[in-house]
C-alpha cells in the first residue's frame, strides 16, 4: 500500500506544496489521520459527542487510564486540560425574542417571494420548532433535534443577510424606511468605515447568549488550555487550520460556549475576519458585537494595544488554506505566512499557537488538485474578491427532503465530529518597532516548532478517544509511524 503522509505540511502563499514539512508518515495505515478521525474511526459517544457519558459540553479524557503501550503514558503530564464551560441556562424570554425575529424574517420572506414561500416557510418551521421547545433537552433525541433546528438557522440567517434584508430594504419597503437603509449604508461605507478595526461595539452579553451552547454541542467543540495565561499580557492567538469556514474559531473565541472566558479570565479578545464581511448591512453590527474584527495591520496593532489584555485571534491560514481543507488532513498554508509574527515583535504580544482536531473533519470537499479547473476558479476568485468558494459538502438530515428524494447522505448540514481546540502555551516576544527579516524568521521558526510539539502530544490522544477499537490495534499502528525529516 503507497504512503500516506498525514504530518502537517507546510505549503506556500500559493498553495503549493513546500519542502519543508513536519509531522509523521504512517504506512500501510489509512485510518491514522491527523485529527484521529476518518473513514475508520467511530465515535465513542451516542451523538452529543461527549466522550464520557454525561451533558452536552462534558468531556470525558480525564477519567480514562492512559495505556502506556500506545505511547500516550508519556503524555499524561502533558496534555492540555480541559476547560468546563459555565453556561447561561434558556429561559422563555430568549426563546420568545428568537420567535419573534424569525417571525418577521420569514415574513420579509413572504413579501419577496409572494406565496412560493409557504412550503419552504413550513419546512423551515418543522425543522427549527425543537430548537424552541422548553421539552427539548429532556431526551437525547430532542437535544439533537434542538442542535440541527440551531444549525439551520444559522444558514437561514446567512441567506436572508446576504439576499433578503438587502433587497427588502431597497426595493419592497416603504419609501421613508427605504431612505433610512440607504443613509446607514452610506454612513458605514463613508464615516464608519474604520470601526470594525478598533474593538469597538462589543458587546459581551451576545457570547454568552444560550443558543451558541446548542451550536457547540452539536459538533460538540470543545476547548482545552495548557497553561494559564498572565491576564496583564496582550497575546496573538494563531488557529490552525482554517477548514471550510472556521467553525471552531468562531465558538471558541466569538462565543463563550466553550468556556474561554473561564478559562482566560480578564483577557479582551478579538476575533480578526476578513474585512469583505463588515460590507455587508447589518450583518456587520452583529459581528462587531460578538468582538469580531477586520483582519487589517491596523486592526491588528490597534487590538492589540488597547489595553492590558487585550488580544486577537487569527485564522493564520487564510482563505488559501481552505481549499486544502479535508477529513483526516491538515495542510498548513503557514511556511511563508510571517506577518502575524512581525505584527506580534511590533506590538510585544505572546503568540500562542492553537491547533483543532477535527476542524477538517466536518465538512468533505470536492477534488481540486493544482493546475486543474476547479482551483484555478477558486483561486480566480480569491484574488477576484479575496474569498475562495470551496465546492464543499457535509451530510444530510436523516429524515430530510434530499435524503428522501435522492437516497443520498450527502448535504450541507455540517457532520457531526467533534471539534478539540487546544491553546499551546505562549511565547513572549520583545517589543520591536521595526523587527528586521531575521528575527522576523527566529520568531517564526519559533512558533512553528511550538505549534509541532502542541501537535504531536495531543493527536494521539485525540485519535484513541474517537476511537472505538483496542488499543492493540492502536499500538500496531503507531508502531508503524516515522519521523519525518526537514528538507
Amino acid at each position: 500500500m503507497a504512503e500516506r503522509a498525514t504530518g502537517l505540511g507546510l505549503v506556500n502563499r500559493r498553495g503549493v506544496a513546500a519542502k519543508e514539512k513536519f509531522g509523521t508518515i504512517v504506512e500501510d495505515a489509512p485510518n491514522i489521520n491527523i485529527s484521529g478521525s476518518g473513514a475508520g474511526s467511530t465515535p465513542t459517544s451516542s451523538g452529543d459527542g461527549s466522550v464520557a457519558n454525561g451533558e452536552p459540553g462534558t468531556f470525558g479524557y480525564k477519567i480514562q487510564e492512559f495505556d502506556s503501550a500506545s505511547s500516550l503514558g508519556s503524555l499524561a503530564d502533558r496534555v492540555a486540560e480541559f476547560v468546563t464551560p459555565e453556561r447561561t441556562p434558556e429561559k422563555t424570554p430568549h426563546r420568545a425574542v428568537g420567535l419573534l425575529f424569525w417571525a418577521c424574517t420569514a415574513e420579509l420572506w413572504r413579501r419577496l417571494l409572494g406565496w412560493y414561500f409557504l412550503p419552504f416557510g413550513l419546512y423551515f418551521a418543522s425543522l427549527v420548532h425543537p430548537a424552541f421547545s422548553p421539552s427539548a433537552h429532556r431526551t437525547q433525541r430532542g437535544q439533537h433535534a434542538s442542535q440541527v433546528g440551531l444549525v439551520v438557522m444559522i444558514y437561514a440567517f446567512l441567506l436572508s443577510a446576504l439576499l433578503v434584508y438587502p433587497n427588502y430594504f431597497l426595493f419592497c419597503a416603504h419609501p421613508w424606511i427605504r431612505a433610512v437603509f440607504i443613509g446607514y449604508i452610506s454612513w458605514y461605507v463613508f464615516v464608519d468605515y474604520a470601526t470594525p478595526e478598533s474593538g469597538k461595539r462589543f458587546l459581551p452579553w451576545t457570547r454568552r447568549l444560550p443558543f451558541w451552547n446548542k451550536l457547540a454541542d452539536y459538533f460538540p467543540v470543545r476547548l482545552h488550555k495548557s497553561c494559564d495565561l498572565d491576564p496583564a499580557g496582550n497575546y496573538l492567538f494563531g488557529y490552525h487550520p482554517h477548514g471550510i469556514i472556521g467553525v471552531g474559531a468562531l465558538i471558541t473565541f466569538a462565543t463563550n460556549a466553550t468556556g474561554f472566558e473561564q478559562a482566560f479570565p480578564g483577557l479582551d479578545l478579538r476575533l480578526l475576519t476578513l474585512a469583505i464581511n463588515f460590507m455587508f448591512p447589518f450583518t456587520r453590527e452583529v459581528l462587531m458585537a460578538l468582538g469580531i474584527n477586520s483582519v487589517t495591520r491596523a486592526s491588528v496593532q490597534r487590538n492589540l494595544t488597547r489595553a492590558p489584555g487585550a488580544s486577537v485571534a487569527i485564522v493564520v491560514g487564510g482563505a488559501a488554506e481552505a481549499l486544502d481543507a479535508r477529513p483526516g488532513w491538515a495542510v498548513l498554508t503557514l511556511a511563508r505566512r510571517k506577518g502575524f509574527v512581525k505584527m506580534a515583535l511590533k506590538t510585544g504580544a505572546s503568540l500562542v499557537p492553537v491547533f483543532a482536531f477535527g476542524e477538517n473533519d466536518i465538512f468533505e470537499q470536492m477534488d481540486n488538485p493544482e493546475g486543474s479547473p476547479l482551483r484555478r476558479f477558486q483561486l480566480w476568485m480569491k484574488q477576484l474578491i479575496g474569498v475562495t468558494p470551496p465546492a464543499f459538502y457535509g451530510r444530510s438530515l436523516s429524515g430530510g427532503v434530499l435524503r428522501r428524494m435522492f437516497r443520498s447522505g450527502k448535504g450541507p448540514m455540517p457532520k457531526r465530529e467533534s471539534i478539540e481546540v487546544v491553546v499551546g502555551h505562549p511565547i513572549p516576544c520583545p517589543k520591536i518597532a521595526e523587527p528586521t527579516l531575521r528575527q522576523i524568521d527566529e520568531y517564526h521558526a519559533l512558533y512553528l516548532s511550538s505549534l509541532k510539539e502542541l501537535y504531536d502530544t495531543h493527536r494521539r490522544l485525540f485519535h484513541k478517544l474517537k476511537r472505538a477499537g483496542s488499543h492493540d490495534d492502536l499500538h500496531a499502528r503507531m508502531s508503524k509511524m516515522k519521523e519525518i525529516k526537514f528538507s
